[in-house]
């Protein structure tokens, strides 16, 4: 006997539950949904709704020549359908690495930008002579709103373990949603030729990879005309035309966010390149130890090298659009420095017609100053024109003494104030500057 792979306990995702955002696992054993195919049990599979009794099955039933497990969550932001003491008793019975459900812990959530370089293929050679293989793929699929098709970005987690004597196999699939392309082409294989899809061990990869490697052509082709349609903004924008300006300016602004969904491309294509490079080796192996038919592995053989031709002309296309985007990006900076540019020549503008305006209104109010500065000093009570003892003379009041007294101090607190004020200033961008200079050196 080799020894058994460390067995998962309750306690497992307890410990990294704090860190996700969502729940992997669904919490309430009623609301399961697991696909089972058991090739012992003829060719009708069965569905659990209930994980407690699905647990009760894998653990009580004879393991069978071939098994297919397969569940699902909702959607990307939601929980798998089964729950995690089903998912640790279907992992432990099989003595599954618990290496296995660090892959699982991606379920549950959105792919993550974090995690674009996260889920390459593993091949384990066990010392009963099977092989256990493990993957996380990340795959683009469209979906309408509005009449718009759009791309998101989902993933599957595959689990396979291959049993060359022919005994012992498992599959689980684990789906980012509700009846997915490769669940039904899967459950058709099942019902029309179960012994064709079972009995090669590369015929369910080969169903994973026809299904979705092609989406990403399509969504790197879209990707590709929203950053053309950025560049053709950018050759075409009128710094002059004001109309719909706000529009513009978010046409100019595009590319971050074209940039922000390109940049983590390339990694999730190098691991879906990394899985069917590493497929190609476990072929080359299987057939050097005669482990599978030569049909088998020229099938395998061409399949693996015209995936790995694609992928490789996928990241060649991104690294063409990346550079693109670059020049995209700088065509938008230099427009956009145009737009500003002009509207702080407007800016500037204005403030020179404003200037002109203020000089216009100071010449006029020095011109009548003095007059009125005349006018009001003649009007106050503090002279008398028909003063004297003969009624004709001309007199200032005693008083007069008060108004000097009055206006003088609080001119010149008027003055002390405005040099005060003035003095501070000019000391403290004096001392800005000297700072400035400091860091700099």
């Amino acid at each position: 006997m080799y020894p058994r792979s460390r067995q998962l306990g309750p306690g497992d995702y307890d410990a990294v539950r704090l860190y996700q955002r969502n729940s992997t696992f669904g919490l309430h054993p009623e609301q399961s949904n697991i696909y089972v195919f058991d090739s012992d049990a003829g060719i009708e599979p069965h569905v659990f709704v209930n994980s407690e009794v699905f647990e009760k099955h894998i653990v009580a039933t004879k393991k069978p020549r071939n098994r297919v497990v397969s569940t699902w969550s909702p959607n990307s932001m939601k929980p798998l359908r089964i729950t995690y003491g089903a998912m640790r008793s279907l992992v432990n019975h099989y003595d599954i690495s618990p290496t296995f459900h660090d892959l699982i812990l991606s379920l549950g959530d959105k792919p993550q930008s974090s995690n674009a370089g996260h889920g390459g293929m593993t091949v384990v050679h066990r010392e009963d002579g099977s092989y256990d293989i493990q993957y996380l793929f990340t795959y683009a699929e469209d979906y309408t709103l509005e009449g718009k098709i759009l791309w998101t970005v989902r993933q599957v987690c595959v689990f396979h373990r291959h049993d060359p004597s022919g005994s012992g196999n498992l599959w689980i699939l684990l789906h980012a949603q509700r009846n997915s392309k490769l669940q039904q082409y899967v459950e058709a294989a099942i019902r029309a030729e179960p012994g064709i899809l079972l009995s090669d061990w590369y015929s369910m990869h080969s169903l994973v990879l026809s299904t979705y490697l092609a989406g990403w052509r399509w969504c790197i082709g879209k990707l590709g005309q929203e950053i053309e349609a950025t560049c053709d903004a950018a050759l075409t924008f009128d710094p002059l035309d004001i109309n719909d300006d706000r529009k513009k300016i978010l046409e100019l602004l595009k590319p971050q966010y074209l940039g922000d969904q390109l940049l983590p491309l390339s990694s999730r294509l190098r691991v879906a390149l990394d899985i069917v490079q590493k497929l190609q080796q476990l072929n080359t192996e299987l057939n050097s130890k005669c482990l599978t038919s030569e049909g088998s592995f020229r099938h395998a053989t061409d399949e693996t090298r015209y995936h790995k031709t694609k992928l490789q002309g996928y990241l060649d296309s991104i690294s063409v659009l990346e550079k693109k985007l670059a020049v995209s990006q700088n065509l938008n900076y230099q427009a956009l420095t145009v737009e500003i540019n002009n509207k702080m020549l407007k800016l500037t503008n204005a403030a020179i017609n404003d200037n002109a305006t203020v000089k216009v209104v100071t010449l006029v109010t020095l011109i009548y100053l003095p007059a009125s500065f005349v006018s009001t000093l003649l009007g106050m009570n503090l002279f008398d024109f028909d003063g004297g003892d003969d009624g004709g003379g001309f007199t200032i009041s005693r008083q007069f003494w008060i108004f000097v007294i009055a206006a003088v101090p609080l001119t010149l607190l008027t003055l002390a104030s405005w040099y005060f004020i003035t003095q501070r200033r000019l000391r403290l961008i004096r001392k800005h500057k000297i700072s400035d200079v400091e860091k700099m050196e």
